[in-house]
């Protein structure tokens, strides 16, 4: 309990850490989204037209040998 109360005393005192704990929290949104968006395409969505085609897809992958 001591510890916890440390870490949030200190996390409560911060004046510049704030600012700098949410830029690094903007950065990591706006890089995952960018990852997301131009690097993890929805390949699924993009070859198959229906879901029962898509489902098909992914059995076969994944009872390949």
């Amino acid at each position: 309990m001591r510890i916890w109360r440390l870490y949030a005393d200190g996390f409560r005192e911060m004046t510049v850490g704030r600012w700098l704990w949410a830029i690094i929290i903007i950065k990591l949104a706006v890089m995952f989204l960018v990852f997301k968006l131009f690097f993890f395409p929805d390949i699924l969505q993009r070859d198959y037209a229906d879901d029962e085609s898509r489902a098909e897809a992914v059995r076969t992958n994944l009872l390949r040998e």
